[in-house]
């Protein structure tokens, strides 16, 4: 096929100057779900003042996660990668990249998870103590809460026997500034996002501090972080630990929305939660948790699972920018568009999951390759070296250990008439109505 003969990518009318960019902040999932219906597997939006190449489904996801046609640094949104820090690894290509990846990953070892059980245990069990006691209440927040006790237990090595309500709080708004429109004066969005984001960076460099000691913990990610050399000794520096830290606490957020999704399909679901129950009765003792144990709670990894394809979190990938002129489907992508994955869409594409809306943990029992492929909640490709999120073993780890404990010794019933759908006005989405519940403890 020529060039001249190739199509451009489908679109529909943006607004001058601003483009799809108030769209898409609105309702990002929502956003991006219609134009896939309507436009296909790739297809042109524009954000941010930059023509926005998107891909859905594994193969154009193939594209998406080739090195040879995508690069990240400089791409994402200025005020994106000004919270994050534009040296962070998902900003990074090529050997830097790799070499960053390889030490990350050194904190999600399974013999590092295995020391982090004790503390998400901790955590857990203590909040949901604290659950059967309160009668009727919200559970989003809580969750919220629960979340980050446990990142700033596994993060920085906080007390996990108590709460610091000033990290989820000062994360809520540094989240809340990744789509703000980026005006860095103290009263605005993103002034309040700015200044929260270095809160947490003196969190995360006292703890730094804390860590140097020889007598500070080990089982943390922190401290995993700080011990990982690559083949040659490599290790990474203050700054990188810092950057990257940070950068772990803004990507734990979405295992906060994947625990609420995972509690309302288990209280809503006799059937789901009847037949979790009874394996994890079957499977698990009464001591600790052990990964040896939670690896045979066949069941229960399948609804996890589910539930993070079903009910997606984060509706896309960050951005990158096609270093080359690309084809699919005799449609051409010019090089310098920038460009994302759309996770909810590739995850809910009728083409790939029969029945894409149901939940079903069933239909991971016979998965072929293109759905595995279309797995994306954490990103696609390799997980060693590529973009594929450093901690989806931790995220996966905490889902099951939550769906454990309270399976274990709690039962919980909703308040009728509520929303239990996604909401569509952030970035990491939760049901719309919080989940009103009330939850009791087994006899």
């Amino acid at each position: 096929m020529t060039t001249s003969s190739l199509r451009d990518l489908p679109t529909r009318f943006a607004l001058p100057l601003i483009g799809d960019t108030l769209a898409f902040a609105s309702d990002p999932s929502g956003f991006l779900g219609k134009r896939a219906a309507e436009l296909g597997p790739v297809f042109k939006v524009e954000l941010f003042g930059h023509p926005t190449a998107c891909f859905v489904g594994p193969e154009a996801f193939a594209l998406l996660l080739d090195d040879n046609n995508v690069e990240r640094a400089g791409a994402n949104p200025p005020h994106v990668q000004a919270i994050f820090n534009p040296q962070a690894v998902p900003f990074l290509d090529g050997a830097a990249q790799k070499r960053r990846k390889r030490l990350l990953m050194h904190a999600f070892r399974e013999e590092a998870l295995a020391g982090y059980l004790p503390v998400l245990e901790q955590v857990i069990e203590r909040y949901a103590r604290r659950w059967s006691s309160l009668g009727p209440f919200s559970w989003v927040p809580e969750l919220d809460a629960l979340g980050f006790g446990v990142a700033g237990a596994l993060f920085v090595g906080a007390d996990p026997s108590k709460d610091d309500p000033t990290i989820a709080e000062a994360f809520g708004k540094t989240a809340a500034g990744l789509l703000s429109v980026p005006i860095p004066l103290p009263f605005t969005t993103y002034g309040k996002a700015l200044k929260a984001r270095d809160f947490l960076l003196t969190v995360v460099d006292s703890a730094i501090d804390a860590h140097e000691k020889p007598t500070a913990s080990k089982t943390n990610v922190l401290a995993q972080l700080m011990g990982a050399r690559d083949g040659d000794g490599d290790k990474l520096s203050r700054d990188e630990l810092r950057i990257e830290t940070f950068h772990f606490f803004g990507a734990y957020a979405a295992v906060i929305g994947g625990l609420s999704f995972l509690a309302s399909c288990l209280g809503q679901r006799r059937d789901i939660a009847d037949r979790a129950r009874d394996e994890v009765r079957r499977v698990v003792g009464k001591g600790p948790l052990e990964l040896v144990t939670l690896k045979k709670l066949e069941y229960v990894d399948r609804v996890t699972k589910e539930v993070r394809r079903a009910l997606p979190i984060l509706p896309l990938t960050f951005f990158g920018t096609v270093k080359r002129d690309l084809t699919f489907d005799g449609m051409r992508i010019p090089a310098g568009h920038r460009s994302i994955g759309c996770l909810g869409a590739t995850m809910l594409d009728e083409k790939v999951f029969r029945d894409a809306s149901k939940l079903d943990p069933d239909r991971w029992l016979n998965a072929n390759e293109r759905q595995e492929q279309a797995w994306v909640p954490h990103g696609g490709g390799i997980h060693e070296e590529g973009h594929r999120c450093a901690g989806e073993r931790l995220a996966a780890l905490m889902m099951k250990v939550f769906a454990v404990k309270m399976l274990q010794g709690y039962t919980w019933t909703f308040a009728e008439g509520q929303d239990f759908s996604p909401t569509r006005d952030k970035l990491f989405a939760t049901p719309v109505d919080g989940l009103k519940v009330q939850t009791f403890k087994n006899a």
